[in-house]
């Protein structure tokens, strides 16, 4: 998150901050410090502010005959002060404002109230020195409490401390400074608490008005390839910069540059140690500034999704154009509405596994069995693909990997259609079957693993490619000379080497209704006269 500023003032009204849930704080004082006095001077449009998250933390003396021992009493800000849920308010807390009575200095109550207000972890204290009209406003009565409290506070770990001389009976230093101490040049108590909504933590970023940072969500960068396999674009990464991870892409390599020549180079990947001027896209806007003006916030390094092992490093040139200019459409027509009118659960039930081992064969079954049954379908074949939407692509790594990409997306607008989506694809990598999923809400999608030995897959060969492979005439096939990574932890695990297609076909049909039904009702419509097989 960016914050932007006058070069030395933080304006605590800035537009970013206009939404900001409400500031808790609890006021903490002993018997007669002055709590409903001064809470009683707030202003009414503070109070609105707060939300009622405002709580007062009170101790009064218990009769003689139970001794002198203090209770501590939790009491909500509204008109009847009604009992509240004391340990909501005090662990929901963000801020404590701890009274002290300036003609009594710090009592016991107020080293108790410090006490817990440190082992709930509140960080932020607001030593509000009340009745100063008592002692004359006296400047060296503040200051001697103020350094009483701050060495005791050091000992529990209270370090964030603000002091300020408070009348509450005569309003000075509330929300004004008043006549009465000229001699204080601090905030007001409502201008400290509204300060307080700046919420700063690790991560954020503040900047000045005449150069803030930028926040986008594609950028030109140049990246150092590191690793063994190569940079894909297509590919899912994770991308760290800084303290922000975020999902990313390569969406295109615009060249690669000679390190002996500075010569730009087409390039369709990046080897281990070669340098690219690349564009990249991530899942959600991240705050940065170029590398040249800043390298803190212009650098990152990508990292493989799957191992988490660093694979590439970059600099952050700018902001794509794009970026700043396409945001999403809001549509009145979303998903569930169109559900809803086909009366159905909508997903993708993703078949990978090797050439040969019947996904193709199986999808259409499955398919069939599921419009048999009133369902909405459509199925997106591997071959198929490749006649249209897909025909510009080969079969290296690199045009595999967009191949699943290009299908992923199709997939994921058809699911948002309403539709069952049904893509069969070897798919041999992770990462990319892991993109697919991760394009889908949680419980959308279903990876079907189509198992079947090599061997068989070799002995079935309808199409005849493994012989090719085999002969050298076919060269980057999957289970040959190309690797296919197997699902860990896929939904449904099909051994086609024991069953049938028909076998196969029934058994996810079975599956998916009981592992829908368990969400909440069936994959098929309701008013089906059809019978499920799931609960």
């Amino acid at each position: 998150m960016a914050y932007t500023s006058d070069p030395t003032v933080i304006d605590a009204r800035s537009s970013s901050q206009q939404h900001k849930g409400a500031l808790r704080f609890i006021i903490c004082g002993s018997a007669g410090s002055g709590k409903r006095t001064l809470t009683g001077r707030l202003p009414y449009q503070s109070k609105m502010l707060f939300e009622g998250q405002l709580a007062i933390l009170d101790t009064a003396e218990k009769k003689e005959t139970q001794g002198v021992d203090s209770t501590l009493l939790v009491e909500e800000l509204v008109a009847d002060h009604e009992q509240i849920d004391a340990a909501w308010r005090l662990f929901s807390a963000d801020v404590a404002l701890v009274l002290i009575d300036a003609s009594k200095g710090m009592l016991t109550q107020s080293r108790q109230h410090s006490h817990l207000i440190s082992q709930l972890g509140i960080r932020k204290v607001i030593l509000a020195i009340n009745k100063m009209d008592l002692v004359d406003y006296s400047e060296i009565v503040f200051q001697r409490i103020v350094d009483d409290y701050r060495g005791f506070a050091r000992q529990i770990g209270l370090e964030h401390i603000t002091a300020i001389p408070l009348s509450a009976l005569h309003g000075d230093n509330i929300t004004a400074p008043g006549n009465h101490m000229p001699w204080y040049h601090g905030a007001t108590l409502t201008g400290c608490l509204e300060a307080m909504e700046i919420d700063i933590s690790r991560g954020d970023v503040i900047s000045v008005a005449n150069a803030p940072a930028s926040v986008a969500d594609q950028f030109e960068s140049t990246i150092i390839w590191m690793h063994d396999a190569p940079m894909l674009p297509g590919r899912p990464y994770l991308l760290r910069a800084g303290t922000q991870t975020v999902a990313a892409t390569i969406t295109d390599i615009k060249y690669q540059v000679n390190a002996g020549s500075s010569e730009h180079l087409a390039a369709k990947n990046l080897e281990n140690n070669a340098v690219g001027v690349c564009n990249i896209s991530v899942n959600r806007p991240v705050t940065f500034k170029p590398y040249n003006d800043n390298r803190d916030m212009g650098g990152f390094i990508l990292l493989d999704r799957v191992s988490n092992h660093t694979v590439g490093m970059g600099l952050l040139h700018f902001a794509l154009r794009r970026a700043q200019n396409i945001h999403m459409q809001h549509v009145d027509v979303d998903k569930a509405a169109r559900a809803v009118g086909k009366e159905q659960k909508p997903c993708m039930l993703w078949f990978t596994g090797l050439s040969g081992s019947g996904k193709s064969t199986i999808a259409n079954l499955v398919e069939k069995r599921l419009h048999a049954m009133g369902c909405h379908t459509y199925l997106l074949d591997g071959d198929n693909v490749r006649h249209g939407l897909n025909k510009d692509l080969g079969f290296t790594e690199a045009d595999r990997v967009e191949n699943i990409r290009r299908v992923a997306e199709v997939g994921k607008l058809m699911v948002d259609a309403g539709l069952i989506v049904l893509a069969a694809f070897i798919s041999p990598f992770r990462s990319e079957r892991r993109l697919a999923r991760e394009l889908l809400e949680e419980g959308e999608f279903f990876e079907i693993f189509v198992d079947v030995p090599l061997s068989i897959a070799e002995e079935r060969d309808p199409k005849g490619l493994y012989r090719k492979a085999r002969s050298g005439a076919l060269k980057n096939f999957t289970g040959i000379d190309s690797p296919y990574e197997a699902p860990q932890t896929p939904e449904i695990l099909l051994d086609t080497a024991s069953m049938s297609p028909d076998q196969a076909a029934e058994l996810v049909v079975a599956a998916i209704e009981h592992k829908m039904g368990r969400s909440g009702g069936s994959i098929h419509p309701p008013h089906s006269t059809v019978g499920g097989s799931g609960d």
